[in-house]
């Protein structure tokens, strides 16, 4: 862990800014310790399982295991002594690209600077660093304005929403990575395919107002690939990505178990829907194999082009429910 700067605060309290980048062991402990006990959520009612799967994840980047495939950059604010703020951002060293968040300051030192000392090291080491984009999204005006003075821009347009840290034009990244949707290929899931699941394919304007990205049944529960992710690193799963002939992440899909039911779900390239069989049929055999029981998956009756995708994979409906769900296995 290095230290980029130290200074004396108004009040008198000695602040130091750290700057911590994977796969660097040194202070792994005491690290831990703070990210574990720091609630990153104001609202942690809403988000406590978000939480666990942060810390999770910086358990894994802390003791080096992120590393070569994806590259950590983290960087904390600490007042006389006791850690109060973090900046985040990784990036896919294949893919070059990445997720910026956990932008965090505990409640009793916000308004200090804190956030802009964290941003200028943070916004500096993208631009030298391989990566070639930063994702993320924030309903914060005031976090946003605060992006955007960093290179960050809102991807849509207006006061909050997607924004990118991008040294190409994401639009044409997009166009560029999807152009080719034939031919697609299926590979076990790795850690740097969320950079590209969870930001980059939500984003893009085929996928960012799509319904069929809406989960239903159990898998609601499974938000984002990352999530789903570490789940299979707990020995509860599968997950698998269908990628392009040029190597670009079209989508992916899981199958789960939490003990009490298995269940599974895919997001996948709307224009690639009819390439998804294959990534379904996978996914749902390896997990037989594994568990012995075949996962339930869950779809909207109304949602005819997703429903034909799970039909043609050789799922069959078990039943319709009230609400209009049907349930294939």
């Amino acid at each position: 862990m290095e230290l980029l700067k130290t200074y004396d605060a108004p009040d008198k309290s000695r602040v130091r800014i750290w700057r911590w980048i994977a796969p660097d062991t040194e202070d792994e402990m005491r690290l831990a310790r703070y990210l574990t006990a720091s609630l990153g959520f104001d609202s942690y009612r809403k988000y406590v399982n978000d939480q666990a799967y942060w810390r999770l994840y910086y358990r894994e980047a802390l003791a080096g295991h992120n590393a070569p495939e994806v590259i950590d950059h983290l960087y904390l604010a600490e007042v006389d002594g006791v850690f109060v703020a973090r900046v985040w951002f990784a990036y896919g060293i294949r893919s070059g690209r990445g997720n910026f968040g956990n932008v965090y300051t505990e409640q009793e030192f916000r308004r200090r600077g804190l956030m802009n000392e964290l941003l200028k090291p943070c916004a500096r080491d993208f631009q030298d660093s391989p990566a070639r984009m930063l994702c993320c999204a924030s309903g914060d005006k005031f976090a946003v304005q605060s992006y955007l003075k960093y290179g960050f821009k809102l991807i849509y347009g207006g006061e909050v929403g997607p924004l990118c840290l991008c040294k190409n034009d994401f639009f044409a990244e997009a166009e560029a990575a999807f152009a080719d949707l034939s031919g697609l290929s299926v590979r076990p899931g790795r850690l740097a395919d969320q950079f590209e699941c969870d930001k980059f394919l939500k984003y893009i304007p085929a996928m960012l107002h799509n319904p069929r990205a809406h989960r239903i049944g159990p898998a609601a529960k499974i938000s984002e690939y990352r999530i789903a992710f570490q789940e299979v690193l707990s020995g509860n799963g599968v997950v698998n990505v269908v990628e392009t002939p040029r190597g670009d992440v079209a989508g992916y899909a899981f199958a789960l178990t939490d003990g009490s039911q298995c269940f599974m779900d895919f997001t996948v390239h709307c224009d690639a829907l009819e390439g998804a069989s294959d990534l379904l049929r996978r996914t749902a055999d390896e997990f037989a194999a594994r568990f012995g029981t075949r996962p339930m998956l869950y779809v909207s009756a109304a949602d005819s082009e997703r429903a034909a995708a799970v039909r043609s994979a050789g799922f069959f409906a078990l039943c319709a429910a009230p609400d209009e769900l049907v349930i294939y296995q």
